[in-house]
């Protein structure tokens, strides 16, 4: 990614000083063709969001159209002559060409699906599934491709796969069929999904941004939190949970807040990848917190038919522990490593900055209102744009003319690749499990693996989204893990609802884990620190993100499902019990603790979260405070003041 903004950086500097061989000559225009299908890519879903949906292929085939037209554009392959430009030049028309020739053929394609199709078709379709995954591969790399050729590879020969696994054979003709003609495949409901929704709340995010919310709410953050313990790190957490709340991407967010945050805290005494891990793991767990949200809330109401509204307002509670458990890691890390808050005279007025930024606030209020009102997500995004520019007029440094609107249309759509590029190889992969009804194999597998034990089952889903979490981005993270686990966990009795959340917070880990951990390689570049260390800080600091998702199941009350007595009660108890966890994570609670002591307080907080009866509530306070309260030096740690856990 970073080389192909090099490669066009220097492409412009050479135009400039007027020293360009014709090869040069004929490159240096495809920023300019970018900008121009950025700007008509924006405006053409917000006219979609205002008139409403009257061409659904139309909207689908463009929306991967111009994530194929938009990467060739901006991202050539490093090194690559006029001949390989020359190849991405004929690679977009031939997209456009198959875009065209979908549409046209729409009203037959529909007669018969999974059919076999003509040499024309066949042939437009395979050209385009080859322009989709070269195009996802420039953005995010080999893994997903590559998947997504073994998925097509096992359609083909599923005779040959060993058994439970085992189908019948799909010819070329046929997948080709199922993956272009109609709208399954290539044009699913989660292109549908991406195009009519997501995109739109990405290129509002980018409007928010350039009005300059960014930096209204990163110097508010440090206004509120700097002086206390900690106060530069928590400041990010803060401030990363409301930007990721609003941009919905890990990745965007850390790059927005890291830039002003992470060289706050190395500043403040946190070592480079500790500063970046934060950053990574706060962004990260934007993506989890309402209005907004990340991409795979979005699918899985097209997944699962519940409402916007009824996934935004019950994920509420969950991401108020999560930033709890992470604000307590942070505290409890800064008390163990003697890193104090910065003094006052070095930070921004705290009433002045509060209060000179106030209305940065409407647009999510209106994004806020208009979801809980029940608009259609698209024409909130719409109004939520709308809110925005006007924002920025309330800023004489960063209103948005003419010129300003238009380069953020662009930008809008170029933040938005990510998903752009992703939708078609994802949807090939979902289309790959469900043809053959391998989706219902792969569930009954898990829970006879598991003897039909809910903690097994569990078990087994974490350690599925812990080995994709590793070579997967969220999205096909999140659409396999729906696809294959959460109906395991449906069939035992866990609810809709409570099932799909789980997997959307364990595949969100991949925006931290190794070695795919898009935010982490963002924060790393900016903490200049290594990605291995800084990833496994993230982790380590996110810690909430993968048990908390386990109350999901046993704790229903964390989704208001019981009396009022009872729900106020275990809030209350997991809010303790995560506050103890995050103690015994850091190895500091009112002082240091060893090895044992930070076992035997895990062990008390566990107990907390998952209490059900006032009988284990009172084991697990017991157990936290016996921990806490025996003097001695087995429970402290003679470490240096400034040891790191």
């Amino acid at each position: 990614m970073h080389d192909s903004e090099m490669h066009s950086d220097s492409e412009d500097q050479q135009m400039i000083a007027g020293d360009m061989t014709l090869p040069q000559r004929f490159l240096a225009p495809w920023r300019k063709a970018a900008f121009v299908l950025g700007v008509c890519c924006s405006l053409y879903y917000m006219w979609v969001a205002l008139v409403g949906i009257r061409y659904p292929q139309l909207d689908r085939s463009l929306f991967i159209f111009f994530g194929i037209a938009l990467t060739f554009c901006l991202k050539p392959i490093r090194g690559g002559g006029l001949l390989v430009r020359c190849i991405d030049g004929a690679l977009i028309l031939v997209s456009l060409f198959a875009t065209y020739h979908f549409n046209v053929r729409y009203d037959d394609f529909l007669e018969m699906v999974g059919a076999p199709i003509t040499t024309l078709d066949a042939a437009c379709a395979w050209l385009l599934i080859a322009a989709c995954l070269e195009a996802c591969r420039r953005v995010l790399g080999w893994s997903i491709p590559v998947l997504a050729v073994c998925f097509l590879i096992f359609l083909r020969f599923g005779s040959y796969v060993p058994p439970p696994m085992t189908h019948m054979d799909f010819d070329w003709s046929t997948i080709a069929s199922y993956m272009y003609a109609g709208t399954d495949g290539l044009y699913s409901d989660l292109t549908y999904v991406l195009a009519s929704q997501m995109f739109l709340f990405l290129v509002f995010g980018t409007f928010l941004m350039r009005a300059g919310a960014a930096d209204y709410f990163a110097r508010t953050s440090v206004a509120l939190f700097g002086t206390r313990v900690g106060g530069t790190a928590k400041a990010s957490v803060f401030s990363s949970a409301i930007i990721g709340s609003i941009t919905g991407s890990a990745a965007a967010n850390a790059a927005i807040v890291g830039t002003v945050t992470i060289p706050l805290m190395k500043s403040a005494g946190f070592k480079p990848h500790v500063a970046g891990g934060i950053e990574a793991a706060a962004s990260t767990g934007g993506t989890i917190l309402p209005p907004v949200m990340g991409v795979a809330a979005f699918i899985m109401v097209a997944l699962t038919g519940i409402p916007y509204s009824t996934v935004a307002a019950y994920s509420i509670l969950p991401a108020f522990f999560f930033f709890l458990c992470m604000y307590a890691q942070v505290h409890f890390y800064s008390r163990r490593n003697g890193l104090s808050g910065t003094p006052r005279s070095e930070l921004p007025p705290r009433r002045e900055t509060v209060l000179g930024g106030w209305y940065y606030v409407l647009p999510i209020v209106v994004i806020v209102t208009m979801v809980f009102l029940h608009f259609s997500l698209a024409f909130t995004a719409l109004c939520a744009i709308i809110a925005a520019f006007i924002t920025s007029w309330l800023n004489r440094t960063t209103h948005m003319g003419v010129r300003a609107t238009l380069e953020t249309l662009a930008k809008g759509s170029e933040n938005a690749l990510p998903i752009m590029v992703v939708a078609g190889p994802v949807a090939i992969m979902s289309e790959c499990l469900l043809l053959p009804g391998t989706g219902l194999r792969i569930t009954g597998l898990i829970i006879d693996l598991a003897h039909g034990n809910l903690a097994v089952t569990l078990l087994l889903v974490y350690i599925i989204a812990y080995v994709l979490g590793m070579g997967l981005s969220v999205v096909p993270a999140y659409i396999i893990l729906a696809t294959l686990a959460a109906p395991a966990l449906i069939q035992l009795h866990v609810p809709i609802l409570a099932a799909h959340l789980l997997v959307i917070w364990w595949s969100q880990a991949s925006n931290i884990k190794p070695p795919v951990a898009l935010a982490v390689y963002v924060t790393s570049s900016i903490a200049k620190s290594g990605l291995w260390e800084t990833g496994w800080a993230a982790v380590l600091k996110a810690a909430g993100l993968f048990f908390i998702p386990v109350l999901f199941v046993y704790q229903p009350a964390i989704f208001f499902d019981g009396s009022t007595t009872a729900i106020i009660v275990t809030i209350l108890t997991i809010s303790a019990g995560i506050i103890v966890c995050a103690g015994a994570i850091e190895g500091f609670l009112f002082h240091k603790l060893t090895i044992l002591a930070r076992i035997a307080l895990g062990c008390g907080g566990a107990v907390l979260c998952l209490g059900y009866n006032w009988v284990s509530i009172s084991i697990g306070a017991a157990l936290a405070a016996v921990t806490l309260l025996i003097p001695g030096s087995m429970l402290r740690v003679s470490a240096p003041h400034n040891a790191t856990p």
